[in-house]
């Protein structure tokens, strides 16, 4: 049952002009969160939803603002970036209640609850000490913009953004919300499009366009790959994130994730083993996509390679495939012992009544062993396979002689 708060938050989008006739929300889902369902089926390439431009918050609004206009103006410098411009616009909206047109939307904002508000016990739980540095890093960024925007408007708008109003933890909501909210890539401006967001995220197909033929609205569309049946949650897509981002920004990870990747340390020496050939020299991004000849292509690692470069010079890194293969391999066997974890409990735990940041974190780390995991499986296959062709290439003695095993004496 809708509050209160929700249910004038829809009147609000239809007296403005908004239209979803086939959307049911708020409806609580199979997973205890606030979504939509469709109630009628909704088709392919069919808008589902269409936000007059009226009710979007982007930057355009902002700098159209008569009071924030010439702080935005006067210090360009500072408000050059999207996030400050809307940041400070929505704590300003935030601050003047119902006297905001856009109190209805603003007022049904859950706050955002990501990676960044975990303790240091529970970020060691994701097993990867990059995603918890970026957490750090995203809230010194929002400190030094918050410090550096206040310091400003102190001194240049004395009494006009009085700090125990423009607070950090009403700066820090607004950013929050910008980054786990906003649309963008294809429209004009970075822009929060109520209700719109109030979407849940899936790595399904989806579509959006904004002003066609003039029509002054944004329209969230199914692709033509995909459709929702009469009473199926409908979910929007926020795009292909990997659950590194998606707990950054949004605080969620999802089981399947077929952007997920892993990003694998390389040693020292690697240029020196493989040369120009390999262009990664420190780490290398590996995703459920990829295939194994398109980092090792044939061409450039064969079965038998030349003994000398083209140059007529002897070189230590043409190294037969089977060899690159091998040293690739110790590689992310050496990765995956990094883990520190042990899959198969880990997956029991994930089926156990467990703290939702524990779930999230056996989540993250289970996807990026299951990653790895298959990397590991392809270049085995490929060892294999590899085997077999030198084996082919042998004369039938030599090939009796390379199967031998010899016991060890000593």
């Amino acid at each position: 049952m809708a509050t209160p708060a929700e249910e004038r938050f829809v009147q609000w989008l239809l007296d403005n002009g908004a239209s979803f006739p086939k959307l049911e929300w708020p409806v609580l889902t199979e997973n205890g969160l606030r979504g939509a369902i469709a109630r009628e089926e909704i088709h392919p390439n069919e808008a589902m939803l269409t936000i007059p431009q009226r009710l979007m918050i982007s930057e355009a609004t902002c700098w159209a603002d008569p009071q924030l206009r010439r702080v935005y103006e006067e210090n360009r410098d500072v408000f050059a970036r999207d996030d400050p411009v809307i940041a400070l616009f929505l704590v300003r909206e935030k601050l003047k209640g119902e006297e905001s047109f856009y109190h209805p939307y603003l007022a049904i904002l859950p706050e955002v609850i990501n990676v960044q508000d975990w303790s240091k016990e529970e970020l060691e739980e994701l097993r990867d000490s990059s995603l918890a540095e970026a957490a750090a890093r995203r809230s010194t960024e929002v400190q030094t913009f918050y410090d550096g925007i206040m310091e400003l408007l102190d001194e240049k708008y004395p009494g006009e953004f009085p700090r125990n109003q423009y607070t950090f933890d009403r700066f820090r909501f607004a950013w929050k919300s910008i980054q786990a909210r906003t649309f963008g890539r294809r429209l004009p401006w970075t822009s929060l499009v109520p209700f719109a967001d109030c979407l849940n995220h899936s790595n399904v197909a989806t579509k959006y366009d904004f002003d066609v033929d003039g029509n002054g609205s944004f329209r969230l569309f199914p692709s033509a790959s995909n459709s929702y049946a009469k009473g199926a949650e409908v979910f929007n897509s926020y795009g292909r994130r990997p659950n590194f981002q998606l707990l950054l920004d949004y605080g969620f990870a999802l089981e399947d994730n077929e952007w997920e990747y892993v990003e694998v340390s390389l040693p020292r020496d690697t240029s020196q083993i493989l040369g120009s050939r390999f262009p990664f020299k420190k780490r290398i991004r590996l995703d459920r996509m990829a295939r194994l000849n398109a980092l090792f292509p044939r061409h450039l690692f064969p079965a038998f390679p030349p003994e000398k470069e083209e140059s007529g010079k002897p070189t230590h890194q043409n190294l037969p495939r089977r060899d690159v293969l091998n040293w690739f391999r110790s590689v992310l066997l050496n990765a995956q012992s990094e883990f520190k974890m042990n899959r198969e409990d880990d997956e029991r735990h994930l089926r156990d009544a467990l703290s939702e940041r524990m779930h999230l974190a056996l989540i993250y780390r289970l996807g990026r062993m299951k990653v790895l995991e298959g990397w590991i499986a392809q270049t085995e296959q490929e060892l294999t396979e590899v085997e077999d062709s030198v084996d082919s290439t042998l004369s039938p003695v030599a090939s009796k002689l390379r199967s031998i095993r010899f016991e060890d004496k000593s």
